[in-house]
């Protein structure tokens, strides 16, 4: 199973936008790849939360996954060890500019 590619478009799916993959393997120890997604509002953030939880869920993925944040949060983190996703609204991922903090990262930018 390819963990990243289910978490990808399980995002896609749920119309994230501007998603940025991020190699964070040469900084962290503690995780492999940060995704960074933007979503259009509240609803929307926890609906790509929830639909990653089912898409992964779906394809047998047994490993560890945890969610920060509410279905009213700006800012929901999925937590998957290996991969961790920080979806966002446009006003907060503009706040907190994360593809600076870690612009020395290989990075791509994902369009399905």
């Amino acid at each position: 199973m390819d963990v990243l590619k289910t978490v990808l478009e399980a995002i896609s799916e749920k119309k994230g936008r501007d998603i940025m993959v991020f190699n964070t393997m040469p900084m962290t120890p503690y995780m492999d790849t940060m995704i960074v997604v933007t979503a259009d509002n509240n609803r929307q953030n926890a609906a790509i939360a929830q639909n990653i939880k089912e898409r992964l869920y779906e394809a047998g993925y047994d490993g560890f996954y945890k969610v920060e944040g509410t279905k009213d949060s700006n800012w929901i983190l999925v937590d998957l060890h290996e991969i961790v996703v920080h979806l966002f609204t446009a006003s907060e991922r503009n706040v907190y500019q994360l593809e600076r903090l870690y612009a020395d990262c290989e990075h791509e930018i994902y369009d399905l």
